[in-house]
């Protein structure tokens, strides 16, 4: 058995994972107002955030795309792992959280957009190196998982990373999406609840999917059994 002081340090530990909110009331009253686009009960723990950005390249000049910013944790991480302001596009549907990232980070460019659209939000003339995803993909419409993951394709150029983090922690309900491979995959289990992060790399077969323009091969085939 523990004794008092050990329970103490472990709390004090598991407390500290936690970020605390600029607003208390803001990520539960976006988790009243839109359940479905939050999908999560609590923000991303720190261990979390820096686990995602952990495998994010830093040593190159592309955009990193976060989707679904939320309260800014895995932004913070990102920043305090080496990517560049200037680097940074962050993707947020939500006007009550974009308004408080544009504030806690004024000097990265945050969009309100959804993702579904996000070959429309990216700019044309800038390279993307990785996508960093908080979003819900499995409240979401299948429809709409297979355009967004279609976009993830068409926007990374072959060994560009996705890093997609999912409460399904079972290797058995494993993630596999077509014109993407598993390169790594852990639990966080410092999160609330614990949480896999799994970081993939896209590739393309060979030729003639590009010239055929079959972006959407990527996700045409995605069920919800294959869901993070």
């Amino acid at each position: 058995m523990m004794s008092a002081a050990a329970c103490r340090a472990f709390a004090q530990r598991l407390a500290g994972a936690f970020p605390p909110l600029a607003d208390p009331l803001l990520f539960a009253r976006e988790l009243f107002n839109e359940p479905a686009a939050v999908g999560a009960l609590w923000p991303s723990s720190k261990r979390l955030a820096r686990r995602m950005a952990a495998r994010v390249p830093v040593h190159r000049d592309g955009l990193v795309i976060e989707l679904g910013g939320g309260t800014g944790a895995v932004t913070e991480a990102l920043l305090a792992r080496g990517i560049s302001p200037e680097r940074l596009l962050v993707i947020e549907r939500s006007p009550l959280f974009v308004r408080h990232l544009r504030a806690r980070f004024p000097g990265v460019t945050v969009l309100q957009g959804d993702a579904i659209r996000l070959a429309h939000l990216v700019p044309r003339d800038r390279a993307v190196d990785a996508i960093v995803s908080s979003l819900p993909l499995r409240s979401l419409p299948p429809g709409d998982v297979a355009t967004i993951v279609a976009q993830w394709w068409a926007l990374l150029a072959t060994g560009g990373t996705v890093v997609q983090f999912t409460y399904a922690l079972s290797r058995r309900r494993r993630l596999s999406l077509p014109g993407f491979s598993e390169r790594a995959s852990e639990i966080v289990w410092g999160n609330l609840p614990p949480a896999r992060v799994l970081a993939l790399e896209c590739h393309r077969p060979h030729a003639s999917h590009l010239q055929r323009g079959s972006a959407r091969h990527a996700g045409e085939h995605i069920t919800t059994a294959s869901l993070p």
